[in-house]
């Protein structure tokens, strides 16, 4: 007889307890930690989900790599929108997240959007002499400003500029850089020309998927907020027909 490990059974009791949406009888608030990449679309999926639910969510946002921090130092969060699947990994692994939850809940993508204007491909602004400042996210704790890194080794790029990097917390802060002009160009998110507000600049460049490891954003659900009905409505809404069609209208791809 196959035998079922106890953790098995807490997963399979999650994922069933999940399967009704449940309606607004005991409305909870949900504390999600989010990437900031991710906190416009999160912000339209709030609303939807308290229509439908009643349970609302309380949103922090910050790198990812600096979220992941928090969580470890005992940050009361409930749900952790990674911007990568390694942190959420690491938590499942660490027996601190319901392994179930793990969810990809977007593909990410990135774009070089630049005030330079020189008649050209937007990506030959990187090898412009007017280009004093390129902003990204630190590689280090933002996946955004990880796959700017690669994108700029692959074009052998990535030496010669980067003495001229202006290195945003997140990948928000990139985009505020570019916007103000702080810097001349920057790697931001795809999903950040689609907030709802024109962000002016002179041109931008889809980087190709291929020229960066894929971006997929995993969620988990933390322990604390294993028996949480918000949390368990949660997960089954994220992963609905109409939660992936809000995430797809802001400029992801879904799994």
């Amino acid at each position: 007889m196959r035998m079922v490990s106890l953790q098995g059974v807490r997963s399979l009791l999650f994922l069933s307890a999940s399967l009704f949406l449940v309606p607004q009888v005991q409305a909870e608030t949900l504390y999600v930690a989010v990437a900031s990449n991710f906190v416009y679309t999160l912000k339209l999926l709030s609303a939807d989900f308290k229509k439908q639910t009643g349970h609302q969510l309380r949103i922090s946002s910050a790198s990812t790599g600096k979220l992941y921090t928090q969580i470890q130092h005992g940050a009361p969060f409930d749900v952790f929108m990674a911007a990568d699947e390694a942190r959420p990994d690491l938590l499942v692994s660490a027996a601190d997240a319901v392994d179930s939850s793990a969810y990809v809940y977007a593909k990410g993508q990135i774009v070089l959007m630049s005030n330079i204007s020189n008649g050209g491909a937007c990506k030959d602004v990187l090898l412009s002499s007017d280009l004093k400042r390129l902003s990204i996210a630190n590689p280090k704790t933002a996946p955004y400003g990880l796959a700017a890194k690669q994108v700029m080794e692959k074009l052998g790029v990535w030496q010669q500029l980067r003495p001229r990097l202006v290195k945003g917390e997140n990948v928000a802060q990139t985009l505020q850089f570019v916007s103000t002009k702080n810097a001349q160009a920057g790697f931001v998110a795809k999903s950040m020309l689609s907030m709802g507000k024109q962000i002016e600049h002179a041109c931008s460049w889809d980087v190709p998927t291929d020229m960066y490891a894929p971006i997929k954003q995993k969620m988990v659900v933390l322990n604390k907020a294993r028996d949480k009905v918000a949390a368990r409505a949660f997960v089954q809404y994220i992963r609905s027909d109409r939660a992936k069609e809000i995430i797809k209208s802001t400029g992801y791809d879904v799994m």
